[in-house]
């Protein structure tokens, strides 16, 4: 991460700050950053992983919505895959930033694949 950034912020700051607002800032790196591949990727990762992560929530929010007012009993498991899909979603933002902060670079099992193909593709 010796390279400089286009945005003139210092890239370990960067790459933390892809992470910091989940998908949002992350998309706000991937399109402000123009050459440095590092800040590049972690932005990528960042709309890939928890834009993932954001969707699915949505998903259990409208099924739980959905059991709820039906009256089917799945209600309360559609709470509890939420609820655990939220936490280990704020388990692993934490574990990026700290792993980011601390100059690492951690690919998330997929989706970091993807990410590498989106930062290298998105100019």
């Amino acid at each position: 991460m010796t390279e400089p950034t286009s945005t003139g912020v210092d890239p370990r700051l960067s790459s933390v700050l892809c992470y910091a607002g989940w998908w949002v800032t992350g998309i706000v790196f991937l399109l402000a950053e123009r050459r440095h591949s590092g800040v590049r990727f972690h932005a990528a990762q960042s709309i890939v992983v928890f834009g993932a992560v954001t969707v699915a929530l949505f998903l259990c929010g409208g099924a739980s919505a959905v059991t709820f007012f039906l009256a089917i009993p799945t209600f309360q498991l559609v709470q509890t895959i939420a609820n655990v899909l939220w936490l280990a979603a704020v388990v692993l933002w934490l574990y990026l930033l700290l792993t980011t902060w601390r100059g690492d670079t951690w690919r998330v099992p997929l989706a970091g694949d993807l990410a590498k193909k989106i930062a290298s593709s998105v100019r």
